[in-house]
């Protein structure tokens, strides 16, 4: 008689844990629970710097894009953006050299070990950030010849590398929206929004 009380009693249990769980799991109308994406390893400092280059940037594909309107679709002598007034070579040189550096900071500013946990948790926004990298670096170098050009010619307009082949307007327009298309992706693909809101 023991032995059936206790097998009834832990029947009983064994039922009345089954019935719990199968009240307490949801519905066909009841709402999932959203999954838990995690923040970025990328400190707040570092994040808040790489929006300052994506901000910086940005008016730069702006500026651009202005001169691009006016020179290739509307056909204007000459371009007037939004900065004027100042050497057009040496602008666009330190415009680019100094993004360039931004980037390789942040970088080089997230640590060994953050750097090798983005390769392998954010995968895209790693990719993103090396394509930035090394189309960012190609556009210095080709500002570089540029300017040696443009010094060397006593201020003639020069020709750069591939644009000796295509139009520099067009080419140096597309070359900043796949900088700018990079950073962004990656800005996005780090996490760095969501480091933004927290204090690191």
């Amino acid at each position: 008689m023991s032995g059936c009380r206790d097998g009834t009693a832990g029947v009983g249990r064994v039922s009345a844990a089954v019935t719990t769980t199968h009240e307490e799991a949801p519905g066909p109308g009841d709402r999932m629970p959203s999954p838990v994406v995690p923040l970025s390893p990328v400190r707040t400092m570092t994040a808040r710097f790489f929006l300052l280059l994506l901000c910086y940037q940005t008016f730069h594909q702006l500026e651009h894009a202005i001169e691009t309107v006016q020179l290739n679709i509307l056909h204007h002598p000459s371009a007037h953006t939004l900065i004027n007034g100042v050497d057009f070579e040496y602008v666009h040189f330190g415009a680019n050299a100094l993004l360039l550096y931004g980037l390789f900071a942040v970088v080089i500013g997230a640590g060994k070990r953050t750097r090798a946990w983005l390769k392998v948790n954010y995968r895209w926004g790693w990719y993103a950030m090396v394509v930035a990298l090394v189309v960012q670096t190609y556009h210095v170098f080709d500002h570089t010849v540029r300017l040696i050009e443009y010094i060397q010619s006593g201020g003639n307009p020069p020709e750069g590398t591939l644009t000796i082949w295509v139009n520099p307007v067009w080419f140096h327009f597309a070359i900043n929206l796949i900088v700018l298309s990079g950073m962004y992706c990656a800005f996005l693909g780090l996490r760095m929004h969501k480091s933004l809101r927290t204090r690191r």
